[in-house]
């Protein structure tokens, strides 16, 4: 999958935007910037491995291509396509520099690789809060970011203890013993 950056491009559209009404052939190509014939056939390719599926338009004639967001290859694809954007735009690094943390963890629906074009981005840092200004990462990963300060993770609700096990280490370790 990675081998091939367009078709992990046409691909990355779909993780954008898992609940729209459906993408064409052109626009998918126009946002991309990547040739029609190009994006037909990486369309054809994540179509066959289930990734996206597709229904004729009942105006035009033209396929109309939906995210297939209950395959687990679809969500397994999208929670490392979110870790490697965290990482790529710089985020995990500004947020280890500054807070200097005993772990970050992110949790939530992009954990899961559930969340969609509505979702914020939870994290979880092990450190004491402070006020970030994290305007630049939001633009840059198109969603809004949630974290949650507590330098002791046994002073923490069971429930959101949970969500924070369950969820992807970037930096760090939990100390629970």
């Amino acid at each position: 999958m990675l081998q091939n950056y367009n078709r992990w491009r046409v691909l990355r559209i779909f993780f954008d935007n898992p609940l729209t009404q459906g993408l064409q052939l052109r626009e998918i190509s126009r946002k991309i910037n990547l040739a029609p014939p190009s994006v037909k056939k990486y369309l054809e390719e994540l179509e066959e491995e289930q990734f996206i599926s597709f229904k004729k338009s009942r105006v035009q004639n033209f396929p109309i291509y939906f995210a297939n967001r209950d395959n687990e290859k679809f969500k397994y694809y999208k929670k490392i396509d979110l870790q490697e954007r965290i990482n790529s735009t710089g985020l995990l690094k500004f947020l280890d520099d500054t807070l200097l943390p005993n772990v970050i963890v992110l949790f939530g629906s992009g954990s899961k690789g559930e969340d969609t074009e509505l979702s914020d981005i939870d994290f979880f840092i092990s450190s004491k809060s402070k006020t970030l200004n994290l305007t630049r990462y939001e633009k840059k990963l198109q969603r809004k970011i949630n974290i949650i300060f507590e330098p002791d993770f046994n002073k923490i609700s069971k429930e959101l203890k949970n969500n924070i096990l369950n969820g992807i280490p970037l930096s760090g370790y939990i100390k629970v013993f």
